[in-house]
């Protein structure tokens, strides 16, 4: 009976759910050009990006019923997983707690519409309205705030109209212009569009200068690129591209690998 019990018992451990825990929180010095792409697929989002010193996270959202879930497709949300449980709420402690970095520096957040733009930004609107306090926005910037940069289908013309708006977009290339830096800070494009080069060998010249010119026209500005589509067949294809792109201070390199991008930048 007694090998009864402590057999149950022992079983009862091993079958009890195990759940990762988070880290304790350490904050790095920024890194003015990681992005991290699809946060959301981290062990521990945002805080993964944050305790290396990413500037720069994204985070796909869709609008069900009322809620801002967080995945990268329909079949793949969580009712638990959402901006607020995932980003904002997060970042409410952290910033209660002391500073994002070991010096002060903002955060940038995309939030990227997978849903209807009317209805989705009328949901984060309401939601953003209760984190004003850590948001930079058109009318205030907080020391070491988040700022909210929309990427994706959002309706563009509705927020720039919004007369209390809380939030930055990220523009298309064509967007690289200074007197559109105050509202979209960001820009994008399809890497496989505008270059040829695939990492392998060294980059054509002509591609170098585009890429030289589009970076000193976005600090002229006070503006970033960002280019999503990179070419990552192979390690070695990828770390070549990032290396490339840290050349330009203009960029922002996203990447899904954050720690091998973080030694990429350590070693540049």
């Amino acid at each position: 009976m007694l090998y009864s019990l402590r057999f149950a018992a022992a079983f009862l451990l091993l079958a009890a759910p195990v759940q990762a825990q988070t880290p304790r929180f350490q904050p790095a010095p920024p890194l003015e050009q990681g992005h991290s792409h699809n946060d959301y697929w981290r062990p521990h989002p945002l805080t993964d990006a944050l305790q290396l010193g990413f500037k720069s996270v994204e985070a796909d959202i869709f609008l069900v019923d009322s809620t801002l879930q967080v995945g990268h497709e329909r079949a793949a949300l969580n009712p638990a997983r959402t901006l607020q449980s995932l980003y904002l709420d997060p970042l409410r402690q952290l910033r209660a707690g002391g500073q994002l970095y070991t010096r002060p520096a903002e955060l940038w957040l995309f939030v990227d519409f997978k849903t209807a733009g009317p209805a989705t930004y009328a949901q984060l609107r309401r939601v953003l309205g209760q984190y004003r306090d850590l948001l930079i926005t058109p009318r205030q910037a907080p020391p070491g705030g988040v700022r909210v940069i929309l990427t994706g289908g959002y309706p563009r013309p509705e927020v720039l109209a919004d007369p209390d708006r809380l939030v930055f977009l990220d523009g298309q290339l064509t967007d690289l212009q200074p007197q559109l830096a105050a509202s979209i800070p960001t820009v994008n494009g399809d890497w496989q569009q505008s270059f040829r080069w695939d990492g392998t060998g060294k980059i054509p010249a002509p591609e170098a200068a585009r890429l030289t010119q589009l970076s000193q026209q976005a600090v002229k500005n006070g503006q970033k690129v960002r280019f999503w589509n990179l070419p990552a067949s192979t390690a070695a294809q990828r770390q070549a591209v990032w290396r490339e792109l840290l050349h330009y201070p203009g960029l922002l390199v996203g990447a899904d690998e954050l720690q091998e991008l973080k030694q990429v930048m350590n070693g540049q």
